[in-house]
């Protein structure tokens, strides 16, 4: 098949002998001065205001900038696939696959024409977010995307099957064959965005929109992901428009970056002159908002817009009791594991079970006042391990114990011997921030009935008594009181967000367990949120568990970090410790994939693609078990730096 946009010609120079060199010759897209709007009960509301850009053939643009910048409406709008309340009111999208072709203006089409119909997922394909949401749970995955296939291009049925399986070859399915018969549920995340990408690109679309297309893997798998597109690029010579608020995935995909911000393009130009030289303050801003290996410890993220908060009076004297017994054990989890019994397989010897450890002998303590992260990739068992603590998911064995008091007068409890009515009680010690500020707030509840609500579980003062809290918990988190009344659905996500963290500290517990608080968020207000939760410990004297897959966030809110892997807890250490000296080749591995907003750090993507450390696969001794994994254990390499290793090796090999 010709190259998409492209002159081929084949050479001796440079590149290796008889490979394909490409000279871009053209854009295959330019936005020019386009204005969009959307009707919102009559007015019309321009959310798209004079953009201008372009996408050169066979180049990566990234177009980024913070939620309701307008990036995935702009992308909806090159592909026609707008919501019925947004219309086009002016300018251009012109489209040309070719350098001698006739340019296409897109924004003049209609949906449902030929010529759009045809371009749509032909010349132009989109890959979403959220893989499992975008994927038909109903049907095959070799179905979704034969689909594809047959819509665009005249094959036959019989040419379907073994054009899919080449695709998800192509993408990086381990069994491809199989992968034809199998369903979205039966897949993992990285598997189903692998899915995603085969459908996209099935028909050799001349330009490939990806919008936010790693941000809800873990780090590795995210590498793996941004490895595989730009390999795809290379074989089929397609554009991509990457639509992101990761700047750390736009220094190491882009070749151009357009910033976005109500609507309107702040500044465009190379990827070196964006990061090496910003001109306009919100680039500068939102650069500064990034969470980085290379910050010092004590550095402070530098958010777009600084919240304002307020303490309660009435938190006074339980803030002073709490910093009293600062840095003693406050939670002490021994030997904890969670056993999932799959389908049983029926045998001539009769029927056995399939048992999966999602946690293996997870043991670690947390101090008063202090921030205990763990990361890593998703399946680890970081969530299950959280979900056992707060008694969420029953344990199969182990114990997590609660510690009051101090000296001969401590008092321990074990939460996991707790019933119902102890669980119960105990849920004021503890509280959840959820992930997910979406779908964790009832969209039926106004801000007010959320708040009230675990203090009315709790009978917790009057019902005046409950709304004045209500009222300081708003101040407390850096809101309006007179944002009482309102829904869910009237405010952004960073403020979902704190109202979440608002609800969580109704109770006044002292431990807040934090479930990647801040993964759904771009970084403006990612920043915004991660130095509130850090003011907040200080002021109240909190202690936090704080899981997430994003090494850098953890490492700039977390004191003591624990790194899981398949369950188990495989390195445990202070922030510094781990990062100036990780140990575990897994540790290591996880370091090596984390994307820089920096271009003097680009991604080893080869190695990537060569290294298999964070699946475990070329470990050496003494870091894989020689039995069944009797023999390992963790071993301290320093007072507060354990790793697990074979037991009996001896600490000062590990170090060198």
């Amino acid at each position: 098949m010709a190259q998409t946009g492209v002159t081929e010609n084949k050479t001796n120079g440079g590149n290796q002998p008889g490979q394909v060199s490409r000279e871009y010759t053209h854009d295959i897209i330019r936005v020019d001065d386009l204005h969009l709007a959307i009707d919102l009960k009559g007015t019309d509301i321009e959310v798209i205001r004079g953009a201008s850009f372009r996408i050169p053939a066979g180049k990566t643009v990234a177009l980024v900038g913070e939620s309701g910048s307008g990036k995935s409406i702009m992308s909806q709008a090159i592909l026609g696939i707008l919501p019925n309340v947004a219309r086009i009111t002016s300018g251009n999208i012109w489209y040309r696959e070719n350098p001698g072709d006739q340019p296409l203006d897109l924004a003049k089409l209609k949906d449902d024409s030929a010529e759009r119909i045809a371009l749509r997922g032909g010349k132009i394909s989109i890959i979403f977010q959220e893989p499992m949401t975008s994927l038909s749970p109903l049907h095959t995955i070799g179905n979704q995307i034969g689909e594809a296939l047959m819509l665009h291009r005249d094959v036959d049925k019989a040419e379907v099957e073994p054009t899919v399986v080449q695709m998800l070859d192509l993408v990086g399915f381990p069994d491809p064959a199989a992968a034809w018969s199998m369903y979205p549920m039966e897949l993992s995340g990285g598997l189903r965005q692998r899915a995603m990408i085969a459908m996209a690109l099935i028909c050799h679309p001349a330009l490939l929109i990806a919008d936010e297309p790693t941000t809800a893997l873990d780090v590795s798998m995210q590498a793996k992901i941004l490895s595989l597109l730009r390999d795809l690029q290379d074989k089929l010579g397609m554009a991509v428009l990457l639509i992101t608020h990761d700047l750390g995935v736009v220094a190491n995909m882009a070749d151009e970056v357009v910033v976005m911000y109500h609507g309107q393009i702040m500044e465009a130009g190379p990827r070196e002159a964006i990061f090496n030289n910003p001109q306009h303050d919100y680039l500068k801003a939102l650069l500064n908002a990034v969470p980085d290996l290379s910050m010092g410890y004590d550095e402070k993220l530098q958010s777009l817009r600084d919240i304002d908060h307020e303490i309660p009076a009435s938190m006074v004297g339980e803030i002073k009791e709490r910093k009293t017994h600062a840095d003693e054990t406050l939670l002490r989890v021994r030997g904890l594991r969670k056993e999932f019994t799959t389908k049983k397989n029926t045998g001539w010897f009769g029927t056995s079970a399939n048992v999966v450890k999602a946690v293996d002998d997870v043991t670690f303590d947390v101090k008063r006042g202090e921030c205990f992260g763990l990361v890593g990739e998703s399946g680890c068992g970081k969530t299950t391990t959280l979900k056992m603590i707060v008694r969420a998911l029953s344990a199969t064995s182990g114990s997590v114990e609660w510690l009051e008091g101090d000296g001969g007068d401590q008092s321990v409890t074990n939460l996991l011997a707790l019933d119902n009515e102890g669980v119960k009680a105990f849920r004021r010690k503890i509280q959840m921030v959820f992930q997910d500020p979406f779908s964790s707030l009832s969209p039926r509840s106004t801000v007010l009935n959320i708040l009230k609500e675990p203090m009315e579980v709790h009978n917790m003062g009057s019902k005046k008594e409950q709304a004045e809290y209500a009222a300081e918990l708003m101040r407390l988190v850096g809101l309006q009181p007179t944002f009482l009344g309102r829904y869910p659905h009237s405010f952004s996500g960073g403020q979902r967000q704190r109202i979440g963290i608002a609800r969580a500290l109704a109770l006044r517990p002292e431990l807040l367990v934090c479930d990647e608080p801040v993964s759904a968020l771009d970084v403006s207000v990612q920043a915004q949120v991660l130095n509130l939760l850090k003011q907040l410990q200080d002021e109240l004297g909190l202690t936090y568990i704080f899981i997430s897959h994003n090494l850098a966030v953890v490492r700039y809110i977390a004191d003591r970090i624990g790194v899981m892997f398949k369950g188990q807890l495989v390195e445990m250490a202070t922030r510094e410790e781990l990062f100036e000296n990780p140990v575990h080749p897994y540790t290591q591995a996880l370091l090596d994939v984390v994307p820089h907003a920096d271009l003097d750090h680009p991604l080893d993507f080869d190695r990537i693609n060569r290294d298999m450390a964070s699946e475990g696969r070329n470990w050496k001794f003494p870091f894989t078990s020689q039995t069944d994994g009797s023999d390992m254990e963790m071993i301290s390499l320093t007072e507060n730096h354990q790793v697990r290793a074979v037991a009996g090796t001896d600490p000062a090999t590990l170090l060198k």
